[in-house]
Parts: C-alpha cells; sequence; structure tokens
C-alpha cells in the first residue's frame, strides 16, 4: 500500500499537473524504497517488542521466536532501516536538498519509539502511527515540488500540496479509527503486557461506540467535501459513496453491537480496505489545474 500510494501520487496527481518536478525516474525509485524499507523495518521491531502480547492475540501468526530469532530479527530491522536512510540521504543530496533527508531520520526514530514506548500510551501511539501513514502521501509532494519551487509555480505548487493534504487528511482519521479498532480487537494482549489502550480506559464496548461516533465524524466530513468539491464529477461521487461512504456506515453501525474479538477483526478488516479504497479514489478524480 505505501508503494502503490506514492506511484499513484507521483504519477496521477503530480506528474500530469505540467510542473516542473524536482525526481527523476531513478530518484522516484529511491524515494519509494526508502518509505517501504522504512515501513517494513517499522513492523519488524514492532514484531520484535509485540511477541509476547501477539502470543496472546494472535499466536498463529508470531514470527519472532518462533521462525526467526530476536537477535536476527534486530538485525534484519537495523539493515532495513539503515538501508532506507541511506537511499533518503542520496535522494535528498541528489535534488541538493540535503536537510530533507532529515525526514526519514526522524521517520526511522519515530518508529522506534512506537514501538518501544509510545504504543502504550493512551491515544498517543494511534495518533503517531496514523499520523505516519498520513505522511507517505505528503512525502512525495515535498520531494517532488519544494526543491524546484519558484514564485511563478507557487499558485499550482500550494494547490497539489493542499490536494494532496486532503488525501492525507482522509487516510489518517480512517487508520486512527482503525487502529482503536484493532485495540478492541486486541484487548486481552494489550492488557497483558501492560498497555493503556481507549478499550482499556473506557471498557471495550464504550470505546467501540466512542469510535462508531468518530465514524460518523468521518462520514459527515466525506459528505461534506464530496457535495462541495465533487459534486460535478459523477463518477467521483459515486464511488466515494458506494466506496468509503457506504463502507464506513457499515462498521459504524457494526460496532454498536460488536461483541467478540471475531467481529472486531472483521471491522479492522474492513477500514484496511476502506483505507486502500480511498488511496484508490486518486484514479477517479478528475483535477483542474
Amino acid at each position: 500500500m505505501t508503494v502503490l500510494t506514492q506511484l499513484l501520487v507521483i504519477y496521477v496527481i503530480l506528474e500530469p499537473s505540467g510542473l516542473e518536478l524536482a525526481l527523476e525516474a531513478w530518484q522516484v525509485g529511491l524515494l519509494v524504497i526508502a518509505t517501504a524499507l522504512l515501513t517494513a523495518g517499522g513492523n519488524v521491531i514492532n514484531d520484535i517488542y509485540d511477541v509476547n502480547i501477539d502470543a496472546v492475540n494472535k499466536p498463529e501468526k508470531v514470527i519472532v521466536g518462533k521462525y526467526i530469532a530476536e537477535e536476527r530479527a534486530f538485525t534484519l530491522y537495523m539493515v532495513l532501516t539503515s538501508i532506507a536512510v541511506v537511499c533518503g540521504f542520496v535522494l535528498a543530496n541528489s535534488v541538493d536538498r540535503p536537510i530533507l533527508a532529515v525526514v526519514f531520520v526522524i521517520v526511522a526514530f519515530v518508529l522506534y519509539s512506537y514501538a518501544t514506548t509510545l504504543k502504550s500510551m493512551l491515544l498517543v501511539g494511534n495518533i503517531v502511527i496514523s499520523l505516519l501513514v498520513g505522511l507517505v502521501i505528503l512525502i512525495p509532494g515535498v520531494f517532488e515540488l519544494v526543491p524546484v519551487a519558484t514564485p511563478q509555480t507557487r499558485e499550482a505548487q500550494v494547490f497539489l500540496m493542499s490536494l494532496l493534504l486532503d488525501f492525507t487528511v482522509l487516510a489518517f482519521v480512517i487508520n486512527l479509527a482503525r487502529e482503536w479498532v484493532k485495540d478492541c480487537e486486541d484487548i486481552n494482549g494489550d492488557h497483558a503486557g501492560g498497555r493503556n489502550t481507549l478499550p482499556i480506559a473506557l471498557g471495550r464496548t464504550r470505546a467501540a461506540r466512542f469510535v462508531s461516533v468518530f465514524i460518523m465524524g468521518i462520514i459527515i466530513a466525506v459528505a461534506w467535501y464530496v457535495y462541495t468539491y465533487l459534486f460535478k464529477n459523477q463518477l467521483a461521487s459515486y464511488y466515494f459513496i458506494l466506496a468509503i461512504i457506504g463502507p464506513l456506515l457499515f462498521v459504524m453501525i457494526k460496532l454498536w453491537n460488536a461483541a467478540t474479538t471475531k467481529h472486531y477483526r472483521v471491522l479492522s478488516r474492513i477500514l484496511k480496505m476502506i483505507l486502500l479504497l480511498g488511496i484508490l479514489s486518486i484514479l477517479v478524480i478528475r483535477i483542474k489545474y
């Protein structure tokens, strides 16, 4: 999803704009590789620190300590993250903006902090990881537009970045809802691991209903956006209604009566699919440059 998202942003939103872009094909490759490897490294370090919790929540999916030793898993994490950061430095220097390499260093640090400490903090971990999901959409815009920014192209570049920000916000709120639903699913392991999640703080039923209300807010916001900005684009309007609003409405209703771990697992997967469909909506929005 990370790779797909960035390729769609670059080749469906930025490339057709006609603006001068900073990255050549090999640099786009570096950007995508760096982001994908950072994501992979984050998953590895997360699995390392989640071994005991995953043994309760999903024992059949435990990898570290079962199929691969913890030491080797940590080595894999270091290799993936190091290659990602090096790619980031090469990319930033190739566009004469070495300061942009800091993005990859910060993301790597935040992913490690998330796995080790932030994930155990009420709301903080959910918000941080959702922000990183949204950042996947913004990063291509930063690397493609900032190095070639001029006063003459500023207005068009601001328009493109604001469009990317719209998608970023959508990805953030949907992923945040999914994080909370996953916490409802994983409440037993999280409780055993000493974590303080929303379901542990409120109780699983109250937390689920809170998320249901939160999703209702997302539905209202998306409906307003479609009515305000996409009303004349029938394809995009129908897409958002059927692929985003409809499934969100289903999850919202089901959360009100969800009672078992299986219920929350299914709803979490639906939200993940909605997130993917939100990213794919890039393909149906006709952009007026």
